[in-house]
């Protein structure tokens, strides 16, 4: 066999492999330090994510506080265009604080408060169900 079809077979598995364990609009590999969504790597950046996307947003700062307005501009203003949930990824270590305002709002959205390695799974999984959601994800602490 020549070696240059050798080279991109193996290419090609490789990038196959890649996007079987980060896959398209899911989060895929992470520890601390590192998120991969949609088969890319975000190194020691802070994720917004909306499920109706492929591509999330790097968080504005790397705050370990989650505040009113960042969490009012992650949902934005009208209410029907609210998602079902919204979840709150507190990072590897379970540092990041969440203003106390946001968990007396009421019903809806549902937030969910969890450290990063379960806000991921839980994201992965609501989306899979085609349920609207929206995160911050910490990627480190």
């Amino acid at each position: 066999m020549n070696k240059k079809f050798i080279i991109l077979i193996i290419i090609l598995a490789i990038l196959f492999l890649w996007f079987i364990f980060n896959p398209i609009g899911k989060f895929g590999l992470h520890f601390f330090g590192l998120t991969v969504y949609s088969g890319i790597p975000y190194p020691y950046a802070d994720l917004v994510v909306d499920s109706s996307s492929i591509f999330p947003q790097i968080r504005e700062t790397k705050s370990h506080l989650i505040s009113d307005e960042e969490f009012d501009k992650l949902i934005g203003i009208k209410v029907d265009a609210w998602p079902e949930y919204v979840i709150l990824g507190t990072g590897y270590e379970n540092k990041v604080e969440v203003s106390g305002n946001i968990l007396t709002r009421g019903a809806n959205p549902i937030i969910e408060i969890l450290p990063t390695p379960e806000a991921i799974k839980l994201f992965n999984k609501l989306k899979s169900e085609g349920k609207k959601v929206k995160a911050i994800i910490h990627s480190s602490c």
